[in-house]
């Protein structure tokens, strides 16, 4: 009987793509790990046939376009390792990515990225993107054409889409307030809720499940503001500094995003006379600064780094296994994890 690389790799207990990568001497795969690899493959008689490898790569190649609003946006950073493991991973088994970033949520701009990419021959995608009825349209088409689309980070209700890679963001915003709960025993709330967009899906259900978790544990609170940072650091800080002057009696901050965090600090820092609890987030280098610095209590995570990894993975799995629908698949939710200083520490 023939041994395949799908073989080989269940019998060492590893990723196909491992199992070809120490087979081709790829300096990725420690030479501990590739020696015991080609052992056993010498073992059970694998013999790889190349050259029919490399044509069935070229004449199945998977080209996965990706949109990301990435651009000064530190969050996505750990996104686009997620992506890069997951290329990484399966390049040897045709895949190929084609990345566009862009600075914030411009539909427009969002539209032409997404028809740049099917232009340029991708045949899925994997899309962070806004809410908006063009882009549900567009995105609806892909589908209706048989290119694959997976939602990361932020979902689209009611789109024709294969799955969505991201948190539970509504879950989220309960264990903040849950958190909150047990930090503050009993203490009267006077909150300020710090959103990136209030447009955006994440964030609305973020707050949904932050206030609804609130009135469920009886909480003494009391909403002052809810500003719009824009996910920008120069807006946010600007627009708290303006909330605390407005309303000096805000005793608890509640940052609905993590891109904009910075110009939270610096408002806070600008004002620390005045003792604020703060919720922050997504973890990303300055997020974590704040929190060692006391400037922020706790944060809540959401494994940026395998939201990218499952979005590619996905996507590969479907073009390779070509009987699958385009739609339909189940969605990948990611934890949420709470971080306080000692996680920080070192």
């Amino acid at each position: 009987m023939t041994v395949t690389l799908k073989d080989l790799a269940k019998a060492c207990g590893m990723s196909v793509g491992t199992v070809s990568r120490a087979l081709n001497n790829k300096e990725e795969v420690s030479s501990a790990t590739s020696d015991k690899i080609k052992q056993l493959a010498q073992s059970l008689g694998y013999v790889p046939n190349r050259a029919g490898k490399a044509l069935s790569a070229q004449k199945n190649l998977c080209l996965i376009g990706i949109l990301l609003p990435s651009i000064n946006s530190p969050f996505f950073d750990e996104i686009k390792r997620g992506i890069d493991n997951a290329y990484q991973e399966f390049k040897d088994l045709g895949l190929d990515i084609l990345l566009i970033e862009k600075e914030g949520w411009n539909v427009e701009e969002h539209l032409q990225a997404i028809e740049e990419l099917k232009q340029r021959g991708c045949k899925a995608f994997a899309l962070c993107t806004v809410n908006d009825e063009r882009i549900r349209d567009k995105i609806n088409q892909l589908s209706d054409e048989q290119l694959p689309v997976v939602l990361i980070n932020n979902d689209i209700p009611d789109v024709r889409k294969l799955c969505f890679v991201g948190p539970d963001y509504y879950r989220s915003g309960q264990i903040a307030a849950g958190m909150l709960d047990k930090c503050s025993q009993g203490k009267e709330l006077r909150l300020l809720i710090v959103m990136g967009l209030k447009e955006h899906a994440g964030h609305k259900a973020r707050v949904q499940g932050f206030l609804s978790e609130l009135d469920k544990r009886k909480v003494n609170y009391k909403v002052e503001q809810i500003i719009e940072g824009m996910d920008n650091d120069i807006i946010t800080q600007q627009a708290s500094m303006q909330a605390f002057a407005a309303c000096p009696e805000i005793n608890t901050v509640y940052m609905v995003t993590g891109s904009g965090v910075s110009g939270l600090g610096a408002a806070i820092i600008a004002k620390r006379d005045v003792k604020r609890f703060v919720i922050a987030c997504d973890e990303i280098y300055t997020t974590r600064e704040l929190v060692k610095g006391d400037i922020i209590d706790f944060v809540i995570c959401q494994e940026p780094r395998n939201q990218g990894y499952q979005a590619i993975k996905k996507l590969h799995e479907c073009l390779v296994r070509q009987q699958l629908p385009v739609v339909g698949a189940p969605d990948y939710i990611v934890d949420s994890l709470i971080k306080i200083k000692n996680h920080f520490e070192r």
